[in-house]
């Protein structure tokens, strides 16, 4: 068996170019080629779409002053429910490192505590008027 050395690397380069041979067979090869229909097809669907999307932000940028309380009154309570959730995750790590021995300030432990246990009441007392309106305006004759 004999093979064929190359002495320098641009008769290397000239003998094999696997990256410009590739190139060739597909520049030869018909199944690349995109049909003119197709891609007209394809322009208009996408315009299409497009334009439904403008059309769906319109819509939405006209929104009804109920929806604008519901949503402002939604954001409210969201942003209530987080804050309550955070003052108990910060008493959780404050006792966490009272029990590990941590030196801890007890009155700030209790304060938190009680910040807790306060936002906590008042959650609920909303969710029960909240509830209360609810059944009221589903009672009420129309």
């Amino acid at each position: 068996m004999q093979f064929n050395t190359i002495n320098t690397m641009q008769g290397f380069q000239t003998q094999f170019n696997p990256i410009q041979n590739y190139n060739n067979f597909l520049k030869g090869n018909a199944s690349l080629q995109v049909n003119n229909d197709f891609q007209n097809d394809f322009d208009r669907m996408l315009q299409n779409e497009m334009e439904a999307e403008k059309n769906q932000s319109k819509k939405l940028n006209n929104i009804s002053p109920v929806s604008g309380l519901m949503n402002s009154i939604e954001n409210a309570f969201s942003n209530g429910l987080n804050d309550v959730n955070e003052k108990r995750l910060q008493l959780e790590a404050m006792q966490e490192a009272f029990a590990r021995g941590e030196d801890v300030n007890i009155h700030d432990m209790m304060i938190a505590s009680e910040k807790s246990m306060l936002s906590m009441q008042m959650a609920m007392q909303l969710r029960n008027k909240m509830i209360s309106a609810y059944t009221d305006l589903k009672n009420m004759n129309m």
